[in-house]
């Protein structure tokens, strides 16, 4: 199993390789291709690029939620490369307006495409229904999180549907499981419905450890006891391989740097392989 990080806020030093707000990676999981995220421009075309990956030849395309920093490259791939049997994973409520009021301005944060443009590139787009579907052998789609950690919402991130203006508890949101002979492999986008809800939701649906944790957990934006609460929480499970990087944040990041041997910054450019 292969783990390429194609877009990230930070990028390998020295390397070339580009960085922005967002996140992107490839995995290839026994000849089955893989794209989370998309950063939010075509940056991560240019990394993968570098990194001698095609993107021409993905099976799959997974939007982790509705924000520009995720899925704000769908239209750069889909315009530089054709598909003839690609299928676009998102969840429930993707496309309900999502927004921050700041300033007293309102600053939208959701994706540029619809359905309408998804259909003119031959792309079949799925929405995950159930809270954990394999989407190929080993390979699952999870959401509908167990809220039992007492997370709160951040009350800056808004959506808008049918139902009117609420905080946005992000139940759109979805990661991917994989099953590795070494443990299960866990992939996030931003992790907003919080990272251990998220993690108890791996352990209570699928009866094997967790190996490795790889993407956003976003706390860069958290009260300095909330954040070394969850940071403590995820040290403690011992998770033999944790490379969270994007929205994390650099206070985050040097903790556990400081605190935890097996955790790495997992940024554009980083290839991280999973042995069998």
């Amino acid at each position: 199993m292969i783990i390429s990080t194609l877009s990230d806020n930070n990028a390998l030093d020295e390397s070339g390789y580009k960085s922005e707000h967002g996140f992107s990676t490839l995995i290839e999981y026994n000849g089955y291709k893989i794209l989370f995220d998309t950063g939010k421009s075509n940056l991560f075309l240019e990394n993968a690029t570098m990194m001698k990956k095609d993107l021409s030849k993905i099976d799959t395309l997974v939007i982790s939620h509705g924000h520009y920093d995720h899925g704000g490259g769908v239209r750069a791939l889909l315009d530089r490369y054709s598909y003839q049997n690609l299928t676009l994973y998102t969840g429930k409520g993707f496309l309900d307006k999502k927004f921050v009021i700041e300033e007293g301005k309102e600053r939208y944060l959701g994706v540029d495409f619809d359905v309408h443009y998804l259909n003119k590139h031959n792309v079949i787009w799925k929405t995950v229904c159930s809270d954990t579907f394999m989407i190929h052998p080993g390979v699952f789609l999870i959401t509908s999180f167990n809220h039992t950690h007492n997370e709160h919402f951040n009350p800056r991130f808004k959506i808008e549907n049918e139902e009117g203006v609420s905080i946005d508890h992000f139940k759109d949101e979805v990661s991917l499981v994989f099953d590795t002979p070494k443990g299960l492999v866990l992939i996030v986008g931003c992790s907003h419905p919080g990272i251990l809800p998220m993690l108890a939701s791996v352990s209570d649906r699928f009866a094997r450890p967790l190996y490795a944790l790889l993407g956003g957990i976003h706390l860069y934006d958290a009260q300095d006891e909330v954040r070394r609460k969850v940071l403590d929480s995820l040290i403690s499970l011992k998770i033999p391989l944790l490379g969270v990087s994007h929205c994390t944040g650099d206070k985050a990041a040097h903790y556990l740097k400081s605190h935890y041997p097996y955790y790495f910054l997992n940024c554009a450019g980083k290839v991280t392989e999973i042995l069998s």
